[in-house]
């Protein structure tokens, strides 16, 4: 359904950099058409991942982020041997709240107003998943 791609400028890069961000196309595999992206956050501990995704609105609600994603996750725990992965969600986004429940990760917090988002304090939800709970699916 969807084909993840390095964008260009990241291309060749080391993907297990600590410190580092970095932004995978999510396009459609009939076509090409670049639809959303999904960023990838090694953290200061390189065994530590943070994931986000983004999926432009009308491709949204058809799989592609499912599929992205668990596409991510599983390159992540599996090449990269990365021994845990976060991500955080907007209270309001129940879209990606049900995502991330969906490809099993666990909600661990609800922090109230923690994030300045386009002008407001919004609540964000901390979700997260350990290796062994990916591979034993």
């Amino acid at each position: 359904m969807v084909a993840l791609c390095f964008f260009e400028e990241l291309a060749g890069k080391d993907p297990d950099t600590p410190g580092a961000w970095y932004q995978l196309g999510i396009a459609t595999r009939s076509g090409g058409e670049l639809i959303g992206d999904c960023g990838i956050h090694i953290l200061d501990d390189p065994r530590l991942a943070e994931i986000g995704i983004a999926v432009a609105p009308r491709f949204q609600c058809r799989g592609y982020a499912t599929e992205a994603l668990r596409a991510v996750v599983g390159y992540l725990f599996g090449k990269l041997r990365k021994h845990r992965i976060s991500a955080s969600v907007d209270a309001r986004n129940i879209g990606s709240i049900r995502l991330m429940q969906r490809l099993g990760f666990r909600q661990e917090a609800h922090m109230i107003q923690s994030l300045w988002f386009k002008g407001q304090w919004v609540d964000d939800v901390i979700f997260a998943m350990l290796a062994n709970e990916w591979t034993g699916k």
